[in-house]
């Protein structure tokens, strides 16, 4: 029996001293990378060429408005070009492209985002710069095209940042205040140190051959992840870009929303078994980049590492036989509630008002959903359905409507 005491104990002091490390370097990487100036962005030396490419499936409630909003962008427009992928649709998705203006490809065949841009691309010159993948639900600034522009120069791919769309409903107000957090506290502070970012399903740029060949024999349908990590396992990066951003819509129904974090998570484990490996190798290497990615497959979400840390407090508090020592511990609790929640009150992320206390509450619950979903995505790893999001017609009046200035 003392055996097993002991190595169960051995576990216990383990996990808790991997979820302490990770705190402390992912608070680190936070408080770092707010401190840091942003640096100037060197404009390119000629003006980058887009091919604008919405992959879309079933979406002729929401299409039109990303199509005005992509041919109405502040760029020459010799240098762009709106392409539309109606991808196993069965409505009119296709035929509203068509009339927005937008150059349409009717394609059937495989499930999954990465079949459309495949057959997108196929009608894509290698000579463009970069390819702008979108979801049709997406809305954009203006002079989108040309914030990224100024920062694309010596840039192999570029993601966006992305925020939520404003809406009344419950669930999704929830989950895009997660959305905003992820942004203040983790992309934004790796954007000022040259970590890099993941591609995030729309509103990314890639050249077309390398996308033509990162496209190739993917293992899961969560591509953009997946992409990221094979850019990654080969020593480039996916640069963020919060100069501008682009708004998407969350999911409002709760079925809707479980099927794909399900899909997702699914993806995110696929992912990590695939090219875990050649990370670690990049990362030994000596490619931090890789490194910081890798640590993000593992630990995605920071409930991962406050929970961890919390437990390991109360039992440091409680002077339990499997207590940590002190110091570290009381430093990466200071890191997980106090520090994120200094820089929210001062980036106004959330109203100081009780609005604001319930929508933090919310987003907290929310984010426990992510325990029972992994879990849920553990035992059905072969499930590869990928639906059609219902949609319902936006309100363009409160987002980047053509021609509202």
């Amino acid at each position: 029996m003392r055996p097993i005491l002991r190595f169960g104990r051995a576990v216990l002091l383990i996990v808790q001293a991997v979820s302490v490390a990770v705190s402390l370097y992912q608070s680190a990487v936070m408080l770092a990378g707010r401190l840091r100036k942003p640096s100037p962005p060197v404009p390119p030396p000629l003006l980058p060429s887009f091919a604008l490419l919405i992959c879309a499936r079933n979406e002729e409630a929401v299409v039109e408005g990303l199509i005005r909003g992509l041919l109405e962008q502040e760029y020459p427009g010799i240098l762009r070009e709106v392409v539309l992928v109606a991808h196993n649709c069965d409505d009119a998705t296709a035929a509203i492209g068509r009339a927005t203006g937008a150059r349409v490809i009717e394609v059937t065949g495989a499930p999954g985002k990465a079949a459309a841009m495949a057959a997108g691309l196929a009608g894509i010159d290698d000579r463009i710069d970069f390819v702008g993948i979108f979801d049709a639900d997406s809305r954009v600034p203006p002079g989108l095209l040309a914030a990224v522009a100024r920062v694309s120069a010596g840039e192999v791919c570029l993601q966006v940042e992305t925020m939520p769309r404003r809406t009344n409903d419950w669930l999704a107000t929830g989950y895009g205040l997660g959305r905003r957090a992820r942004n203040l506290f983790w992309w934004r502070p790796r954007e000022r140190l040259g970590l890099g970012t993941t591609f995030s399903g729309s509103g990314y740029f890639i050249p077309p051959p390398l996308l033509r060949e990162l496209l190739q024999g993917l293992h899961t349908i969560t591509e953009d992840l997946e992409l990221t990590a094979r850019l990654y396992a080969r020593g480039q990066r996916v640069t963020y870009v919060s100069a501008t951003q682009i708004q998407v819509e969350e999911p409002h129904g709760f079925g809707t929303s479980l099927r794909q974090r399900s899909r997702w998570v699914r993806g995110h484990f696929g992912v990590l078994r695939h090219y875990g490996l050649p990370l670690v190798r990049q990362a030994a290497a000596g490619d931090i980049r890789a490194f910081d990615l890798g640590l993000y497959l593992l630990f995605p979400t920071r409930v991962l590492t406050r929970t961890g840390v919390t437990v390991s407090f109360f039992l440091s508090v409680l002077g339990t036989p499997i207590a940590l020592p002190r110091l570290p511990v009381l430093l990466a609790m200071g890191g997980e509630w106090v520090l994120p929640t200094t820089i929210a009150i001062r980036a106004r992320l959330v109203p100081l008002s009780l609005g604001g206390l319930e929508a933090a509450v919310r987003h907290g619950l929310l984010s426990l959903l992510w325990f029972p979903i992994g879990l849920w995505a553990l035992v059905t790893p072969g499930r590869r359905t990928w639906e059609a999001m219902p949609r319902h017609p936006l309100e363009e009046s409160d987002a980047y409507a053509p021609n509202a200035r």
